[in-house]
């Protein structure tokens, strides 16, 4: 991610997180991961990127440093459509393994 170093400034100078709370930031700083990925992959930039899902620059760093806060699925239903991809959601009664360009929660 672009501003790695200066999440790890942030992160040693807060308290650690409760451990359930820690899980969500996981997810959170994994998705926004993700979304990373898929865009650089994709050869869009930030601001290509937003300006497909019609919202600023700011939003999509946002969304790739972990959010801060929950995801909505409007808004990552609009980053997929963005990048040409598809959202799944899913309540399977068994969790894959692992799946291809996805952010597993279990």
């Amino acid at each position: 991610m672009a501003n790695h170093s200066r999440w790890n400034d942030v992160k040693t100078k807060r308290r650690a997180p409760a451990p359930d709370k820690r899980a969500g930031i996981e997810h959170d700083l994994a998705l926004g991961q993700l979304i990373y990925d898929l865009r650089t992959e994709a050869g869009l930039s930030q601001r290509e990127v937003a300006e497909r899902m019609g919202t600023t620059q700011s939003v999509i760093s946002r969304l790739e440093e972990g959010g801060g806060a929950r995801n909505r699925i409007d808004t990552l239903a609009r980053v997929a459509s963005a990048l040409d991809r598809h959202l799944v959601i899913s309540f399977p009664e068994e969790v894959p393994t692992r799946v291809k360009d996805a952010v597993q929660i279990a």
